[in-house]
């Protein structure tokens, strides 16, 4: 499937901010389930954008914006096709538990992490999951995602991007994020490496941007893409855009700011099946995006400003 993916998000300030530090996570990488054909991030007011690879590997873009401004665009375009091979029947295969300490892509995610936290009544959760000795990798995670959907019900505006899963599993609610946060603290609980996925799905009338899982399936297999939201593994209308531990590894966008104003995000996401790649997306590098009106404002009068940190979009 050919996806067609933008996404953009708005920052704006009632009063001039200056000093921004901001690193956007929206790029796909190719890899064997997706290869991307275009990529483009346009940001306003235009400054210059340099990029590098986190510890996990993901693309992360980062600028610098120092004269005082109101509103900042950042506005991401990406065209991928995706060609998952279906991981459930392989999966099938793999014993579950098995010694993955020596297998160093998969011993750190069975660790707590700065949103996936192992307090009391999330060990009680992952040990009350019903998981049958000398089973399966699928089994296994079948058997966590089906307890998630149980116990959480999907409910937008309870909880938020830095929300940890002991306080998700309490409310008994959340989104995505949250359903994957529960997911991979009860699999790692119960010795399955799991890690976080940032990406976006094509599901017409739910929100583009979305959150799920991968467990580990041994080197040979590697990483799998399971949904505990859908309650499905995951096919070919999902793309993923960065892996980590938890939320906290791969927001979309996160960055500070010196300031006295108060800040709101806007975010708008859309994904689509096209059959080629737009023109746009074959353009030289160099273009800049540049929309009038936007530009960053005069200097102002200076005045006492502390160091803020910006909102990050939930997923």
């Amino acid at each position: 499937m050919l996806l067609l993916i933008d996404h953009e998000t708005r920052l704006t300030y009632t009063a001039p901010v200056s000093e921004a530090v901001i690193e956007v996570r929206t790029a796909p990488p190719s890899q064997d389930d997706q290869t991307v054909l275009g990529y483009r991030l346009r940001v306003v007011p235009v400054t210059p954008v340099t990029s590098y690879r986190d510890g996990f590997g993901n693309k992360v873009e980062l600028f610098n914006l120092f004269a005082p401004h109101s509103e900042v665009l950042i506005s991401s375009t990406a065209c991928v096709r995706v060609h998952r091979r279906p991981a459930a029947e392989a999966l099938a295969a793999v014993p579950h538990p098995t010694d993955v300490t020596r297998q160093v892509d998969a011993a750190e995610f069975l660790r707590p992490s700065p949103q996936v936290d192992f307090a009391g009544p999330v060990r009680a959760f992952a040990a009350a999951v019903p998981i049958t000795d000398g089973g399966s990798v699928r089994d296994a995670a079948e058997a966590v995602m089906a307890a998630v959907r149980a116990h959480l019900q999907y409910e937008k505006l309870v909880t938020e991007a830095h929300t940890r899963v002991s306080e998700a599993l309490e409310l008994g609610r959340g989104v995505c994020q949250d359903f994957t946060h529960l997911f991979l603290a009860a699999a790692r609980l119960r010795g399955l490496p799991a890690r976080y996925v940032s990406g976006y799905v094509h599901q017409p009338g739910e929100l583009a941007t979305h959150a799920w899982a991968q467990v580990w399936g041994g080197p040979e297999i590697g990483w799998a893409n399971i949904d505990p939201t859908h309650g499905r593994w995951v096919g070919s209308e999902h793309v993923v855009t960065a892996v980590g531990r938890d939320f906290s590894d791969v927001p979309p966008n996160r960055g500070v700011w010196k300031g006295t104003a108060s800040e709101a995000i806007g975010v708008a996401v859309g994904v689509r099946p096209v059959d080629r790649v737009p023109d746009a997306l074959v353009e030289p590098a160099g273009a800049a995006w540049f929309a009038p009106g936007m530009t960053a404002g005069p200097p102002q009068k200076a005045q006492p400003k502390a160091l803020r940190q910006q909102q990050s979009q939930q997923q």
